[in-house]
């Protein structure tokens, strides 16, 4: 399957992904402003608009295929 996204698509498929913890400490993670709530368990990503787009899809294939490992 083929799905063409634009900047906002990309930023928006990378917000409602999350790394696994063993992926925190990726370089591309923290370039992305990565930010882990213990109190509530939530990610967010404080600096997604210094990245290029083929920056934010490799992310988002870094969270998505942390999780498959477990």
């Amino acid at each position: 399957m083929k799905v063409k996204l634009n900047r906002l698509g990309l930023e928006t498929l990378v917000n409602g992904s999350a790394p696994y913890y063993t992926e925190f400490n990726n370089p591309l993670v923290k370039k992305a402003g990565h930010h882990y709530s213990d109190q509530y368990g939530r990610t967010s990503w404080e600096t997604l608009y210094k990245l290029t787009d083929k920056e934010l899809y490799q992310l988002y294939i870094i969270c998505k295929d942390s999780w498959a490992k477990y």
